[in-house]
């Protein structure tokens, strides 16, 4: 009697470890044959697109392609792969994409992440100093107000009586900063133990074309006429 209470304790436990294997089989097995639909671009899409749903159509690949985790990719998502076309609406290419291939995060990112601002703006750097640009305390994200400060024109000999001419203070454009450096392009430092603080020598902002224009017809009279550019903190 005790014998057959062992073998069926046995046989219990050899049906419960079957059916937990099986369960165990079953969901690794489906998760990698059973599919997931994953947009992919129709035709090979260059770097520096700006992206938009019509550029892609919807396939399926297995499920386990779309749960990479995110260990292997070093993101904090489960996939390294887009997964939705509604996600890549607005994003910007940065590497080629290939037809028929799904897209890593990391190749279509937000435009302000990749160019500085959004596609919409130019993006233009001008020569900047402590001096004119409120003692180099301008941060990314600030508004900023754009003077050409012209010098005043010889006085004609012929008038002499005539009042002086007068410098002209001439507003260029309200622009927001996106960047600021020192010299050769590098980012601004502000000095640790053992290196020495930068000073500021580029600011980068970004603007409409019309404005980009204003802005390097002041610094075209900073060479010919002897202008200058000075940068204020635009008020709120």
């Amino acid at each position: 009697m005790k014998k057959r209470i062992i073998q069926i304790v046995l046989a219990l436990l050899a049906l419960v470890a079957a059916v937990v294997g099986a369960r165990y089989w079953q969901n690794n097995y489906l998760s990698g044959v059973s599919m997931v639909k994953i947009p992919v671009p129709l035709t090979d899409i260059p770097p520096y697109t700006l992206l938009s749903a019509d550029m892609f159509v919807v396939q399926e690949f297995p499920r386990a392609l779309a749960d990479i985790q995110a260990a292997k990719a070093s993101t904090t998502d489960q996939s390294v792969y887009v997964l939705s076309t509604a996600d890549l609406e607005g994003s910007m290419s940065v590497e080629t994409l290939m037809a028929g291939l799904p897209v890593a995060k990391r190749m279509a990112i937000p435009p302000d992440q990749f160019r500085l601002a959004a596609p919409s703006l130019e993006v233009i750097s001008l020569p900047a100093d402590a001096t004119n640009t409120v003692g180099g305390q301008v941060r990314i994200g600030e508004m900023v107000n754009i003077y050409c400060l012209k010098p005043a024109p010889k006085q004609d000999e012929t008038l002499p009586d005539a009042p002086p001419p007068e410098p002209e203070v001439m507003f260029v454009a309200r622009v927001p900063v996106v960047a600021v450096f020192s010299d050769n392009g590098l980012p601004l430092s502000a000095g640790g133990e053992n290196e020495q603080p930068q000073p500021m020598r580029i600011l980068v902002v970004a603007a409409p074309h019309e404005t980009v224009q204003s802005i390097l017809d002041a610094i075209a009279l900073t060479k010919l006429e002897g202008s200058f550019i000075w940068v204020t903190l635009a008020t709120p």
